[in-house]
């Protein structure tokens, strides 16, 4: 992918097919089908793959988590598909975004990490290889698995950077790991109203 120019409707296409495919509440609907709770309720209060654990054990957990993962690789693929590498730039923006703030789910989504290294591993997969093995390193050195996460995430754009990946590719991760590191911050506690069982 290198040609840059793509018709605006066709970038816009790319980033509402992301937004689509990114507010699918994979973990939401999971919990809903199996327990009939609604798991913004519970736990974290998120509806990511940590909190289903929570609620259905580590089996649906990491079902959870793959499901997420394969949102962003796959909205990243079509964007590139539709509109080119500018079209898979705004489908990863997009596919985070969406999971983040899912408007069927009044905006109260997952954190997006699982999302977000989707997206990266399509758009370049070196750097999420590379943001993978800071996580597994740090987490067998710490056993602290949130820390550790954060870790990877943050050191994805250091990592693009290092590979020299195009001006817009490093700009695309950067946004998406902000909206990561943003959402891990201001989610820190379960809002109001959540049964904190964590």
């Amino acid at each position: 992918m290198t040609d840059w120019t793509a018709p605006w409707p066709l970038v816009a296409a790319a980033a509402l097919l992301g937004y689509a495919l990114g507010a699918i509440p994979t973990g939401y609907l999971l919990v809903r089908a199996r327990t009939g709770e609604d798991l913004r309720f519970r736990g974290s209060g998120t509806v990511g793959a940590t909190n289903v654990g929570r609620a259905l054990g580590g089996r649906a957990a990491v079902g959870v988590a793959v499901a997420d993962l394969l949102k962003g690789t796959a909205a990243v693929l079509l964007g590139g598909w539709v509109a080119g590498p500018a079209g898979a730039v705004a489908a990863l923006v997009a596919v985070v975004t969406g999971h983040i703030w899912p408007i069927e789910l009044g905006f109260r989504g997952g954190k997006g990490v699982a999302t977000a290294f989707g997206g990266v591993l399509a758009l370049d997969p070196v750097v999420a290889g590379l943001a993978l093995g800071v996580f597994v390193l740090l987490y067998a050195m710490t056993r602290r698995y949130r820390a550790s996460g954060i870790a990877g995430v943050a050191a994805a754009p250091l990592l693009a950077l290092a590979r020299d990946v195009p001006p817009p590719f490093l700009a695309g991760i950067g946004v998406v790991v902000a909206l990561v590191l943003l959402v891990q911050w201001t989610r820190r506690k379960p809002p109001p109203g959540v049964i904190d069982d964590r």
